[in-house]
């Protein structure tokens, strides 16, 4: 405001100080067109000039505003629609959080023409349908999402994947990750969506061939990586039933990456599977192989389980407690082949030693039903307890101690 005062004041001394300036110098101008003459004095001329100049720079400026208004008013109604658009979008989410499914696919849809972003429209709306059980609705709305952006084509395919495995329907998840996977095949997502459909369809030879890239790209924990790799090689040995051997089993075998086969519970169920198809002599030689390589307990309590000569088997053990003397599952497999070879009080000294070194239900249990054979009943029913201490799922009974409470 004062700044508006100064050039004002400005302004009005200048003018002044114009106006007396011509008043004392005095002078004319003259403009002759034709037979026409006009003279006048110097500062009128002056101040005709500039309102002409006035005249001409409102005329033209009339002119401008009116060829513009037509797109001011574009503008300010398309700003209305996104507005409205914004609120639109808003209120849908609100309505989807707060399960009002209908409401909110209605409200996402009736503007998505007319928002900057209709992309996020038809997806929010896709959700909503699906939450009402509306296959086909979902289907036809992430298809316009896909129009709208195609470069969101891998999205839009990722959500619809997730959808219809949300929805169990395996079949079209499938053919909805296959296409995925061969436009992003070491997508993340896609990975664990397709081993997930692969696990619910029981697909597992399927499994066996991703679970290299579900490794690779680390798109599931390992645990639950190692269980499907041991259900997918259940699987498969099971579809060889009765006609299960050594040569099937191998084929099977080195199926898995190399790497895999190095896992021990993997060795240990391959293991037992040989055995189950009376190849023992073939899973002893594998298993000999592997202890050689890398010691294992688990692949260890394998070989005690061995149906051969137990006098060789039980001598191949004791060689190994010269150098593992209190090695607990190296103890247990002694006892199991001692127990098999009639030799009692071996079997009795390994597994007190292994009890007291270990921390296995089983072996409580194994030496437990020793002492009932050899007539130790007072230290059976000691030892059964102790098993039932280590194993609380065993016991059916509550402890005394929390029923008092």
């Amino acid at each position: 405001m004062i700044r508006r005062l100064i050039i004002f004041v400005v302004l009005l001394l200048a003018s002044v100080l114009a106006a007396q300036w011509f008043a004392n110098e005095g002078g004319f101008l003259m403009v002759r067109v034709g037979e026409w003459t006009i003279q006048t004095s110097l500062f009128v001329a002056v101040l005709a000039f500039i309102a002409l100049w006035a005249l001409v720079t409102l005329v033209f400026g009339l002119l401008r505003r009116t060829a513009q208004a037509p797109a001011q008013v574009r503008n300010r109604l398309a700003s209305r629609r996104i507005r409205k658009a914004q609120r639109e979008l808003i209120d849908g989410l609100i309505e989807l959080a707060e399960g009002r499914y209908a409401q909110a696919e209605r409200h996402l849809q009736s503007t998505s023409r007319i928002s900057d972003q209709p992309l996020m429209h038809h997806l929010l709306a896709a959700i909503a349908a699906q939450r009402r059980g509306e296959w086909q609705r979902r289907d036809d709305l992430l298809a316009e999402a896909d129009a709208a952006n195609p470069r969101a084509r891998l999205a839009v395919g990722l959500l619809q994947a997730q959808l219809q495995v949300d929805a169990e329907q395996w079949e079209q998840a499938l053919a909805t990750l296959g296409w995925l996977r061969e436009k992003a095949p070491r997508n993340h997502r896609v990975l664990m969506l397709l081993a997930r459909s692969m696990r619910a369809v029981e697909d597992y030879a399927g499994l066996l061939d991703l679970l290299p890239d579900l490794r690779r790209e680390q798109s599931l924990p390992s645990a639950e990586l190692t269980a499907i790799e041991q259900r997918a090689l259940d699987e498969q040995i099971g579809k060889l039933g009765a006609s299960a051997n050594a040569d099937s089993l191998g084929r099977i075998w080195k199926s898995l990456p190399k790497g895999r086969r190095r896992d021990p519970a993997l060795q240990a169920r391959y293991a037992r599977a040989l055995i189950d198809a009376d190849c023992p002599v073939t899973a002893e030689r594998q298993l000999r192989g592997w202890l050689r390589q890398r010691w294992e307990p688990t692949l260890v309590a394998v070989y005690g389980e061995l149906p051969l000569d137990p006098e060789r088997v039980y001598h191949r053990l004791t060689s190994w407690l010269g150098e593992r003397p209190e090695d607990p599952a190296l103890l247990y497999a002694a006892a199991r082949q001692a127990a098999r070879c009639e030799r009692w009080g071996a079997a009795r000294n390994h597994l007190e030693t292994a009890v007291a070194r270990g921390n296995d239900p089983a072996m409580a249990r194994m030496l437990a039903e020793l002492y009932e054979r050899l007539g130790e009943h007072d230290r059976a029913r000691q030892t059964y307890r102790q098993a039932l201490g280590l194993d609380p799922i065993g016991n059916s009974l509550p402890r005394m101690d929390a029923a008092a409470d």
